[in-house]
């Protein structure tokens, strides 16, 4: 199949900039009268050639070469075109350019609100996981918080760690405030109900919602409608999950079959940290192997190793995850990292995580202004403290 596109208003100008332009772009230079020349001399591919345009042309002698020309524009539809059909219209951008071009690009707003231009866009979601203890996750997920808030994207940080609550002990060790988790939310209302705000009760510039206090659990299903909801408040969604086990994508009793695998199915984000180590890299490796068999997009996953404290250079081997996710690069933790942590102190800079992070960022928040170029160290020409990076 072949899908191009011609044009760049609000829906084709959205998908052109988040599709690779060898992928969509008519293999032909000139304005829209060339390229329309250049597609009639050449018919669709066995009838599975399509174009969607929303300029004038003459798109007549282009379907009468076979193609489906498909107009994205709420003006009327030229002669030669279609109107794009309801069952593209109901579904979201990110069912179109799966279906299409065979890429998620992490949006859920339906097609006929983008098509309009009446709908703001839908909250980033991503879910930050590992398959081994200690690899930072939590302060993973408060340093990615901390930085779009930063750079002025409201944020949520959703605790999914109901056995733990491990945000809970570190913005409020002692239990001593009366604060909101996602037990006090239901549905049918607002986001802000099941959450905390941020600056008013713990000085920072996201927001949070605690998993259920101690005793207390809810179902998955909350979780999934809560996060829904919350997209239509904040822009960026950012939830800490335990550790999972290939076992566990299988298991709807767990946060990884019954949150991560419909999520990343349906275009959401997931970070794996994976703690360097022979063995703690091996059990990344076989939940890896798991993912494409459950339908997990590749370009919807994310990697970054850890490396602990104390773990000599030559101690460290970078594995090849590019069959199964993007790879952000190694940060190393470090013995001032836990002291900061354990003081309660958080978003200090520091470069052993900084520039992962902020290509974590740019990966989920594309022209948000995130520059992982600024944040890069400086490698020393011989050995170093980046020494262990490899290409």
């Amino acid at each position: 199949m072949v899908a191009l596109i011609i044009g760049g208003g609000n829906l084709l100008g959205l998908i052109s900039q988040r599709i690779p332009e060898k992928r969509w772009r008519v293999p032909s230079g000139g304005d829209i009268d060339v390229q329309a020349k250049f597609l009639a001399d050449h018919p669709a591919p066995q009838g599975r050639g399509y174009v969607f345009v929303d300029q004038p042309g003459n798109w007549m002698m282009v379907s009468q070469a076979g193609w489906r020309v498909y107009w994205c524009d709420a003006s009327q539809v030229p002669v030669g075109c279609l109107p794009l059909p309801d069952q593209i219209l109901n579904h979201s951008v990110n069912d179109l350019t799966q279906r299409f071009w065979n890429q998620s690009i992490n949006d859920k707003r339906l097609v006929g609100d983008v098509l309009l231009g009446r709908e703001d866009p839908m909250g980033v979601l991503i879910c930050v996981t590992s398959m081994s203890g200690g690899v930072g996750k939590t302060v993973t997920s408060r340093r990615l918080c901390e930085r779009a808030a930063e750079m002025g994207v409201p944020s949520l940080l959703v605790d999914g760690n109901m056995l733990q609550s491990s945000q809970r002990s570190f913005f409020d060790p002692e239990r001593r405030m009366n604060v909101r988790s996602i037990a006090d939310w239901r549905k049918g209302q607002k986001a802000t109900m099941g959450a905390n705000p941020g600056k008013r009760f713990f000085n920072v510039e996201y927001d949070i919602s605690f998993a259920p206090p101690t005793g207390v659990t809810v179902p998955w299903q909350q979780y999934l409608d809560y996060v829904e909801e919350a997209r239509k408040r904040w822009q960026f969604i950012v939830v800490d999950l335990d550790r999972i086990s290939a076992a566990d994508l299988d298991d709807p009793s767990t946060a990884a079959g019954a949150l991560i695998v419909p999520w990343v199915r349906s275009g959401d984000l997931v970070l794996f940290s994976v703690k360097a180590g022979l063995q703690t890299q091996a059990d990344a490796m076989a939940v890896f192997q798991m993912l494409p068999s459950h339908g997990l997009p590749q370009e919807c996953i994310g990697i970054k190793d850890s490396i602990p404290a104390g773990m000599p250079d030559s101690d460290y081997t970078q594995y090849d995850y590019s069959d199964y996710g993007i790879f952000f690069g190694a940060e190393r933790q470090t013995t001032k990292t836990g002291e900061l942590i354990a003081a309660g102190q958080s978003n200090w800079p520091d470069p052993e995580l900084d520039w992962v992070r902020e290509k974590v960022l740019d990966w989920a928040l594309p022209d948000r202004g995130f520059d992982p170029e600024q944040f890069e160290p400086k490698r020393k020409k011989k050995g170093g403290l980046f020494g262990w990076l490899k290409k």
